[in-house]
Parts: C-alpha cells; sequence; structure tokens
C-alpha cells in the first residue's frame, strides 16, 4: 500500500502532520493517542450521567445564527457552497450548537447532561496551537443554574486531577473569550467579573502557551435564544466542558514519549 501524501506537511511533533491551511493529521501511536484520549473522556461522560449523541459535521446558518455565533465570530465561520442542496450551511465551529438546536422550543423534564465529538472548524490564524480542522469532545449541562455551575466545578477538580496524572504543565486559569470584538468589550468584562469561563493551559512542543480545556457557564445565554426552559416554564441554565483533542495530545507528546502518555492515559479514572 502506498503512502498517503500530504500537501506541504508541517511538523508538530512526532507523529503529527498539519498543512499550512491548518489540515492536521496523525499516524501510529499518536493516532492511538487521540483515539484513546476520546474514549476516556467518553467514559468519564457516560459514568457521570451524561447521554451520548452524534451529530452532523454541517449546521445549518439558522442554527448558528440563533446562537449569535456571526455576532460574535463572524470571521471565524467556514461555509459550505454547493448547488445541489436547499439553504445555507456552515461547516460546525462547536459541537455544543448542536445541542441547542436539539433541545430549541422546549421544556425539559429535569436537569440533564449530554455528551458528543466531532470535527470542528474556525478559521483563526495557522499555527502549532490553532488548526482550522480540529476534534472536540464536549459535556453539556442544562438545568437549573445550581445544577449547571456544580457540574463546571466538579469537572474542573477532575480534570486538573488528570493533568497531574498526566505529568502535564498545566494551570487552571479564568479566562475570557478571545473572539469577542472590540465593541464586545463588555462581554469580556463581565466574562471576568462573573468568572464564567476557566481555561485549563498547557504549553506544546514549541513552548507555546494553549488552552486545552475550557469549562463555561452560559447562563441562559443560549436557552433564551432556543427558547429551552425547565418544567413549568421556570427558566433554564446551560453551562460545557470542552476538550481539544489535537491540543491534549500535543502537550502530552511535548513531555513524553507517545508509549508512556497511551500508557498514562489509559489509567485514566
Amino acid at each position: 500500500m502506498s503512502a498517503i501524501s500530504i500537501p506541504n506537511p508541517q511538523p508538530l511533533h512526532s507523529g503529527f502532520q498539519a498543512t499550512p491551511e491548518g489540515l492536521f493529521s496523525c499516524a501510529g501511536p499518536a493516532a492511538a493517542l487521540l483515539i484513546t484520549l476520546n474514549e476516556k473522556l467518553r467514559e468519564a461522560a457516560l459514568r457521570a450521567g451524561a447521554e451520548e449523541h452524534c451529530f452532523p459535521t454541517l449546521i445549518s446558518e439558522q442554527t448558528l445564527g440563533r446562537a449569535d455565533y456571526f455576532q460574535s465570530f463572524p470571521q471565524y465561520a467556514s461555509r459550505v457552497e454547493t448547488q445541489k442542496r436547499q439553504g445555507s450551511y456552515y461547516l460546525s465551529p462547536a459541537v455544543c450548537y448542536h445541542c441547542y438546536a436539539l433541545l430549541a422550543d422546549s421544556q425539559i423534564e429535569g436537569e440533564m447532561a449530554l455528551t458528543c465529538c466531532g470535527r470542528c472548524f474556525r478559521g483563526d490564524t495557522v499555527d502549532s496551537a490553532h488548526l482550522w480542522e480540529f476534534t472536540m469532545r464536549e459535556i453539556v449541562f442544562v438545568g437549573s443554574a445550581s445544577f449547571v455551575r456544580a457540574q463546571r466545578e466538579r469537572w474542573m477538580e477532575k480534570v486538573r486531577a488528570w493533568a497531574e496524572h498526566l505529568y502535564l504543565d498545566a494551570e487552571l486559569v479564568p479566562a475570557e473569550d478571545p473572539f469577542f470584538a472590540a465593541e464586545n468589550r463588555g462581554k469580556k468584562l463581565l466574562q471576568q467579573l462573573k468568572q464564567l469561563k476557566f481555561e485549563l493551559r498547557a504549553r506544546d512542543g514549541s513552548g507555546a502557551d494553549m488552552a486545552i480545556a475550557s469549562f463555561n457557564l452560559h447562563e441562559n445565554f443560549f436557552t433564551q435564544r432556543f427558547n429551552i426552559s425547565l418544567r413549568d416554564h421556570q427558566p433554564a441554565f446551560s453551562g460545557c466542558v470542552a476538550f481539544g483533542l489535537e491540543r491534549w495530545a500535543m502537550a502530552l507528546l511535548a513531555r513524553q514519549d507517545a508509549a508512556e502518555a497511551l500508557a498514562r492515559v489509559e489509567d485514566l479514572q
């Protein structure tokens, strides 16, 4: 069998390559590491009571518009052009938007958690930590404000312990959404004051600092836009935990070889 040829590949780490456009590939132990990371995250989410969902890579313009994506991140959207389909579609920038579309215009009976994994696309500047296409595992929480906050805190502690077990040089820090434009400085300040976003930050092989996980409180931002409520029309709140799998793998391989990293990931509980 002939080897697969990747146009203009750029080495990131052993076993990883990315094209100048930010298209990522991996092979051998590095690929096994990426797959095992996802399996461990999935297992942990299911043990915590999350229901697994699978969603398409494409997402409708209507869904992204309802989520205010184009207002907050207009320059990062990747539109799909075709003459054989009706409607306007984009490559999904995050998996969680599908969850809100799934629950749109409904009342949920109780507090719930969903987990999903998919390929995501953001037209960001390409470097060792920013790819156009990447893999994201998410856990989304919907329910009362206290339930969502408690879930986020529980996952922050769990993932912090995982990072220590994996010997990652990682730090959990308050963060803001870096994509807000200048006119949205108020949103950034509000995120900081209310600590709505935390990131677990680690270093890749080049020494660059990158977020490998984020822990987010959305309050009622998405539930209002998608008309999601609790029983008796009580307000619903949401939050999510998101893991960039390629970044996790790159952070691990910056500190240890693939075999050692894989063995440690397999031991995660």
